[in-house]
């Protein structure tokens, strides 16, 4: 009788923690399925975004492409100032001076 009330009470802890791992089981295995979710978005949302070296190829191709800019607008804007530099020189040699322009009327007067 003892025997029977212990492997009764054994099967019945056992039938307890077989039934609690179950449960457990069942918990774990949903919330994986949730993560499972959540992981797929992610990773879809991942391939959405830019590498760190996609990002950096496109900064510096913008940074580039914005230097090459530059520089041409300032190759073109010193080529406009020497040609005005010359326009001015030669209008300059053109153009008499105050004191020869005196000379020129004192001479024109008869003085």
């Amino acid at each position: 009788d003892y025997l029977e009330q212990v492997m009764g009470d054994y099967a019945d802890k056992q039938g307890c923690e077989i039934q609690a791992l179950k449960a457990a089981h069942a918990k774990h295995d949903s919330a994986h399925g949730k993560y499972s979710l959540k992981f797929d978005a992610l990773a879809a949302a991942h391939e959405l975004h830019a590498t760190v070296a996609e990002r950096l190829d496109y900064v510096e191709k913008m940074l580039g492409d914005s230097a090459d800019k530059h520089i041409r607008e300032l190759k073109a804007l010193k080529q406009a100032h020497d040609k005005h530099a010359c326009n001015l020189a030669d209008v300059a040699a053109a153009h008499a001076s105050m004191p020869q322009r005196m000379e020129y009327l004192e001479k024109l007067m008869g003085d």
